[in-house]
């Protein structure tokens, strides 16, 4: 479990582990910082790149990325002038003034002085009679003949010996006093000082490129054991470093684009705004809506096509502005860092919206959403400013349309509301406090009142309507279950509903006929409500899945119809059982007229197709008269009732209060359970 801390319990916490630690800090390895919290509460980032050690490519097995990543404590060890560095990286979440959580790292480092290099306590031990002039000369063939260049120095920092690789590396003729000359130049400061063992890296150039030499320096000794100076082994290792270097543009880069990706992306935006402290700046992202439609109807090709033509523009008009990051930051999410003054949201939409309508063979426009939030503070994470952008962008979600929203402070409070909700989502089906409630269908010539009930629409924005959909389902066939044999409800039957989710999610063939089969029910007792909505994306399927529950013994009602645009053409090629009207239809308007003569040739539709009708909706008792004239079959509204919990229902019928309309003979269902669900 990832620990939780408050902003004022994180240096705490720090401090605590201090004492047990050599170092002890917080790091954002998503932006490859270290970081503190200031008394304010305020971020303060170290210089870019936190490591301690010297590693030849730290991001390509960054232990405090990927103990961010799996939510696991992670550890690693390195070396650094001969010392061990053993660290830990423990993933945690701060709890911010704003209720938002931020996830980072706390690096726990335990260092072990001279350990990192091995120091030869041993002398080297020659054969008895062997001459020792002889095995001089092939030790120093032996070095000659070596891949790795060898040097040394003696303690007055001159050079006594080099091999022959050591002067090809370095491209110099076999000139002690020349190659010295180059080394003096080119190494590290401290590093004919230092006795101490090590190992690095470095850059040369070599006839106008650069190399990278790795160099490995050791004390040397004489046969007393005293030290007379050292040596080094070079080798080149430019190719490796290439290759690695690559890793790393890959490790930063997202494949398809070629632009940055989330953690390329973080990086850069940080450091483009450490280089630009005083310009006000902007996050902005994108997102489509329905953009798994594009790839299921027409192939990942269409939705990579897509994806390519946004990082391409974004390289044409940002790519040569230093003060702009841009990247994919995941799937079809895109981010950008930009300075205020230049960015226009009128114009970026349109340009997005000229890339959609480019592509070749489609026949619909995904939804184009932008998020804009503005950097009130540099020192915010980059993270936490993609997620306001981001959240700004999903409120065009609901008006399914095309624009961009300004990010606000109230964005943040409902979304707090809505991860709560979503939190106590999975503890409140297992402990069983989602509740069916039911509303009774009523015959024309029945009148009575039921009080209220809940809805909870959130769980569908979020992508969770399909769990709490299917946990319906089975709480509804175990209610069948417990009534047949019943005298007041074995002849009832219960109508539930399908969303759009349901279709992506589930194989409701499957679904259905297994909670039947498991329940041992009539599956005529379960009435499916579909919309036309839920099977436009792919009709030759929906027809065949709706073939095969009725063939089941499924009953199929076309719920809110009248409320899509393709209805007719719905109506003709889905065999359905029963019609549900759109309660739009009984709303005050002031084409009133026309509005009943629709429902009127509606209802006649429907009567010749043998299909029996229930309107929604129906509040009033002139609604009831008006229903009743033009032949309406079945009511339902809050006029007769409200939807009531089971036990409720069961203790109101048995009371007389209820009389649902009974059809017999496997007709429609009567029962409906009209709100998906509610928690108790």
């Amino acid at each position: 479990m990832i620990l939780q801390f408050k902003e004022n319990e994180v240096e705490k916490e720090v401090a605590r582990l201090t004492k047990e630690y050599d170092i002890v800090r917080l790091v954002d390895p998503e932006e490859c910082h270290a970081f503190t919290i200031g008394e304010d509460n305020s971020y303060e980032y170290g210089p870019s790149c936190y490591s301690v050690w010297r590693s030849t490519n730290r991001c390509r097995n960054c232990t405090s990325l990927r103990a961010l990543k799996t939510g696991m404590e992670l550890r690693k060890t390195e070396v650094k002038d001969g010392d061990l560095y053993f660290i830990t990286s423990r993933p945690i979440e701060i709890l911010r003034a704003d209720d938002t959580t931020f996830s980072c790292v706390i690096e726990m480092i335990h260092i072990e002085r001279g350990k990192g290099m091995k120091r030869d306590g041993h002398h080297a031990v020659l054969q008895d009679g062997f001459d020792k002039r002889a095995f001089a000369e092939t030790l120093r063939m032996a070095m000659q003949n070596l891949p790795t260049g060898v040097i040394w120095f003696d303690t007055e920092q001159h050079c006594i010996y080099a091999n022959s690789e050591a002067f090809r590396l370095f491209e110099v003729p076999d000139d002690l006093q020349e190659l010295e000359a180059i080394l003096m130049n080119w190494f590290q400061e401290d590093a004919l000082r230092s006795p101490e063992a090590a190992i690095w890296l470095q850059q040369y150039e070599r006839a106008g490129a650069p190399a990278s030499f790795q160099i490995c320096r050791y004390p040397l000794n004489d046969g007393a054991g005293a030290e007379v100076g050292m040596y080094f082994l070079i080798s080149d290792c430019t190719q490796d470093q290439k290759n690695m270097d690559l890793e790393h543009f890959g490790t930063m880069h997202d494949n398809l684009t070629g632009i940055y990706n989330k953690y390329g992306f973080y990086r850069q935006a940080r450091r483009v705004m450490e280089e630009n402290p005083d310009i006000p700046y902007l996050m902005v992202c994108l997102n489509f809506g329905d953009f798994k439609l594009l790839n299921g109807l027409y192939g990942m090709t269409k939705g990579n096509e897509l994806l390519m033509r946004v990082g391409s523009m974004m390289r044409r008009h940002y790519g040569t502005d230093a003060r702009t990051a841009y990247g994919r930051i995941r799937a079809d999410r895109f981010a950008m860092l930009i300075p205020e003054v230049i960015f226009d949201p009128d114009a970026y939409l349109k340009t997005v919206e000229t890339i959609m309508h480019g592509l070749a063979a489609i026949h619909f426009d995904l939804q184009i959403a932008v998020g804009i939030c503005r950097v009130e503070d540099n020192r915010t994470p980059i993270s936490i400013l993609c997620d306001r952008a981001f959240l700004a962008a999903s409120v065009l979600k609901t008006q399914e349309s095309n624009g961009y929203v300004w990010y606000s402070e109230h964005m943040m409070s409902e979304k707090i509301r809505d991860r709560a909700i979503l939190s106590r989502f999975s503890d409140a089906l297992s402990r069983g406090e989602v509740q069916i409630y039911l509303q009774a269908q009523v015959a024309a010539d029945s009148r009575r009142v039921i009080p209220p009930a809940m809805f909870i629409p959130i769980l569908e924005e979020h992508g969770k309507i399909w769990q709490l959909d299917y946990h319906i389902w089975e709480l509804a066939c175990s209610l069948l279950k417990s009534w047949q044999g019943s005298e007041d409800f074995a002849d009832y039957c219960i109508s539930v509903n399908i969303s759009v989710n349901d279709i992506y999610y589930l194989d409701l063939y499957e679904v259905f006929t297994h909670l039947v089969d498991e329940y041992k029910i009539d599956p005529a007792k379960l009435e499916l409500e579909i919309t036309e909505t839920v099977f436009m994306d792919k009709p030759k399927e929906a027809i065949l899945l709706i073939q095969r529950l009725k063939e089941f013994g499924f009953r199929i009602a076309i719920d809110d119809f009248g409320s899509g645009y393709s209805s007719l053409s719905f109506l003709k090629d889905i065999q359905a059982d029963i019609l549900k009207i759109d309660m739009g239809f009984l709303r005050k308007t002031e084409h009133q007229e026309r509005s009943r003569i629709i429902l009127r040739s509606i209802v006649a539709l429907a009567r010749e197709l043998g299909m029996p009708t229930v309107v929604e909706g129906v509040e009033t008792s002139q609604q009831v008269h008006d229903l009743s004239k033009i032949g309406c079959d079945i009511f339902q509204g809050f006029y007769f009732s409200r939807p009531i919990s089971v036990a409720d229902f069961e203790t109101r019928f048995r009371a007389g209060e209820i009389q649902p309309l009974r059809r017999k003979s496997g007709a429609a269902g009567n029962v409906e359970e009209e709100a998906e669900g509610t928690e108790g």
